[in-house]
């Protein structure tokens, strides 16, 4: 027992100790502090006394710890720091060792301790062991820990407060100048909010923030930090982003969102939003300027008539309304159906029939007419268009297909560009069903093609949606392989049944001896793992001659034909019966 161990440090016999006036006054005091763990450890840390309050908090009994390391009891992160360790040894050295800390319990479950660990000495001033005191705080510090985040936390809306703000844009700023990075702040204002409060009464004002806020979070990253700076101006920092041309990207899509009729308690609300952009460090030398030029450009957006944002920059400022002219007539485009499709033959290499066609996307609207095809499906997939239109050319393909088929035409495979956007949303598996039913096509009369690039980079519902498609009977193809990752080593667990060779693979062949054999091994390979192969842009009779001797399964190219219209395409498939 303790007694017993403390006696045997005694040496003076002329003053009497508390425990000797009062003998098991001890045993007595470890007994009954059942609220505290009292322990006691040799010089060497291993535990030599264990009480029922130690037993309470930590699950294990005497028996079972004692002389084993005080380390036990610590995590196992802990461990592997020599956290036991260095308690042990500020305790020597200094007389004292405190701490707030996680530890473990005989179950592997984890608890705030707030501990203290002494020397024990005996009379000689030499220390023969350590006491540890603790207590479980954990309730106590998940306490503190939800009062100390109510106070950083925006009760109304739930987003972070002034304060946080403040914290999180020094943090922020630091990071962004380490790694060389921008960081985009949007201060963004709630336009005729007053109006609302005394229209409605502030219930349905708060009401209206909450909503915002919510629609705020919809259209902005994970990463993105909103906070609320009082009454209905909030703030958005946007971090890890290379290109000042992403805060106008968020920007459009705020205006967008939060521009759109609110219902609140029966009623149709109709506000406007007014953005004022800055960039650290581009507009500002440290992170309080920041806010002040993000200011200055609000400034300009409620003078211009508000439900806008500018930016600080002018030059930024000029570039970023150019886009939004160009995204404003994409989205009329997208509207109006000003979008037409062409297509372009696949042959096969072995008989010279044309086995399937490629849907391509083009665009009438003359405010877009100096943008090519591929900028113009670059801005649809920024600003979130880019689904809607891949549906409706999936649409309009496919029911030309079922317009051929009717007509008596060889039946032939259509083949659609799809996007990761596309793939992501959560109804796409049955857009595809639908359109396929309604144009009474079976699955195998279908395939999707993706990027070499956006098929690597592919995870989640984008992932598991080209498989379920795959699974229906659809097959999958590589657009464009050898432009990004060129590794069929990759290509072993991913759902695809074709590659198509990007058309830079063709520029030196047949005439370089080089490049022919890297193609020739790529086909050979590709045919190992059963992979059908096409060669995509052939441009003359030497480059059809060459992949037709290295048995590349079908040829697509201006050789044969460029994308046609509908009705030459159709005078095409015709020629395919005679």
């Amino acid at each position: 027992m303790l007694q017993r161990k403390l006696k045997s440090s005694r040496t003076s016999s002329s003053v009497k100790t508390t425990e000797e006036a009062n003998p098991g006054l001890l045993d007595a005091i470890f007994a009954s502090a059942t609220e505290y763990a009292l322990i006691t450890t040799n010089k060497a840390g291993k535990i030599a006394t264990w009480n029922k309050g130690a037993e309470l908090v930590f699950g294990y009994s005497a028996k079972e710890i004692v002389d084993k390391p005080i380390a036990e009891i610590f995590t196992a992160e802990d461990r592997i720091n020599g956290e036991a360790e260095r308690e042990l040894a500020m305790a020597r050295t200094a007389g004292r060792s405190s701490d707030l800390r996680w530890h473990q319990r005989k179950d592997g479950t984890c608890f705030w301790a707030d501990g203290v660990m002494t020397p024990i000495k005996n009379a000689d001033n030499e220390i023969t062991g350590y006491l540890k005191i603790l207590r479980d705080e954990t309730e106590r510090k998940l306490a503190q820990n939800k009062l100390e985040e109510l106070a950083r936390i925006d009760i109304l809306t739930g987003v972070a407060n002034r304060a946080s703000f403040q914290e999180r844009l020094a943090e922020m700023s630091a990071a962004a100048l380490r790694n060389h990075e921008l960081l985009i702040l949007h201060l963004v204002d709630l336009d005729n909010f007053k109006q609302v409060n005394d229209k409605w009464g502030h219930q349905c004002g708060d009401r209206l923030l909450q909503q915002m806020v919510q629609r705020m979070r919809e259209v902005s990253r994970n990463t993105d930090f909103v906070a609320r700076l009082g009454g209905d101006e909030f703030v958005i920092l946007q971090s890890d982003v290379q290109d000042p041309e992403s805060g106008g990207a968020l920007a459009e899509k705020l205006v967008d969102a939060l521009s759109r009729p609110y219902h609140i308690d029966g009623h149709e609300i109709m506000t406007g939003v007014s953005i004022g952009i800055a960039l650290f460090p581009q507009d500002a030398a440290n992170p309080d300027q920041l806010l002040r030029k993000a200011d200055l450009a609000l400034y300009k957006v409620k003078n211009g008539g508000r439900n806008g944002y500018h930016y600080f920059s002018e030059q930024l400022d000029t570039d970023a309304h150019k886009k939004g002219r160009v995204l404003a007539a994409l989205k009329s485009a997208v509207k109006s159906h000003l979008f037409w499709l062409e297509y372009q033959p696949e042959i096969d290499a072995a008989s010279g029939r044309t086995v399937a066609v490629e849907a391509l996307l083009r665009c009438r609207d003359p405010l877009l007419a100096s943008y090519n095809i591929g900028e113009i499906i670059g801005l649809a997939t920024e600003s979130g268009l880019m689904p809607e239109i891949g549906i409706w050319v999936m649409a309009e393909a496919c029911a030309q297909s079922k317009k051929w088929r009717d007509a008596g035409l060889p039946h032939i495979k259509m083949c659609i560009n799809l996007c990761p956007r596309e793939l992501q949303a959560s109804d796409f598996t049955k857009n595809v069903s639908d359109i396929l039913e309604r144009s009474n096509l079976s699955a195998q009369d279908l395939e999707i093609e993706i990027t070499e690039h956006e098929v690597f980079e592919s995870s989640g519902q984008s992932s598991a949606t080209v498989a379920h498609l795959r699974s229906l009977g659809i097959s999958v193809a590589i657009d464009d392989f050898g432009a990004g990752y060129s590794s069929l080593g990759k290509l072993r667990n991913l759902p695809i049944d074709k590659l198509k060779l990007d058309p830079s693979f063709l520029r030196k062949v047949p005439s370089d001896p080089e490049s022919c054999a890297f193609v020739s091994a790529m086909i050979s390979l590709a045919h190992t793992m059963k992979l059908g192969v096409i060669a995509e842009g052939v441009e003359s009779a030497e480059q059809a001659a060459f992949f037709e001797r290295e048995h590349c399964d079908a040829l697509q190219g201006n050789f044969f034909s460029p994308p046609m219209k509908v009705g030459a395409m159709t005078d095409w498939l015709s020629r395919q019966l005679h």
